[in-house]
């Protein structure tokens, strides 16, 4: 019984966890559909209806600290390749019970300048769909509607931009 404790200890020490999602665990599946009607920004969006376009979801709550450092890159993205058909998606939801305030999450969309479309996600329906565990995660849809990249926190920014640009310069097939 010590030998499993100490074992257990040991993971959380090293920072390993048990059921941890990966970030690639997503790349090669189909995207799961948006499951809410309330949207921002934007009628509502089926990502089966966005066949033919590069779609960035970005799952954000308005008082996330990682998600506020994560925005700005999301926002030149958008800015920078929307004319090529990039649509970015923001899903927002709550961490906390003040998040879940709609009057809140359009004010923060406004405020922060949030151009692109923001779906509501305040019971978690998409999350769990995306099997999301922490803030932001950032997803990249093919023209198929195959996830090509997945990411949990900040950074990846390159990685991002290139697996866009590589993705748009590819043609549909359509």
């Amino acid at each position: 019984m010590k030998i499993v404790n100490l074992a257990f200890v040991f993971l959380l020490l090293t920072g390993a966890a048990l059921a941890q999602r990966d970030d690639d665990d997503f790349v090669g599946q189909k995207a799961p559909e948006f499951k809410s009607d309330v949207w921002i920004n934007s009628a509502p969006l089926k990502l089966s209806a966005l066949r033919g376009k590069v779609v960035l979801i970005e799952f954000w709550a308005f008082d996330c600290p990682n998600c506020a450092e994560a925005m700005p890159h999301v926002m030149e993205l958008h800015k920078k390749y929307a004319k090529d058909g990039l649509v970015v998606i923001g899903v927002h939801t709550p961490r906390i019970d003040r998040e879940k305030d709609l009057a809140k999450v359009r004010e923060a969309v406004k405020t922060k300048g949030i151009p692109y479309a923001v779906v509501v996600d305040n019971n978690y329906s998409i999350w769990s769909d995306y099997a999301c565990d922490a803030w932001p995660n950032l997803y990249v849809v093919d023209q198929e509607g195959v996830i090509r990249l997945s990411h949990t926190g900040v950074g990846r920014y390159e990685d991002i931009d290139k697996t866009v640009q590589k993705l748009l310069a590819r043609k549909t097939g359509k």
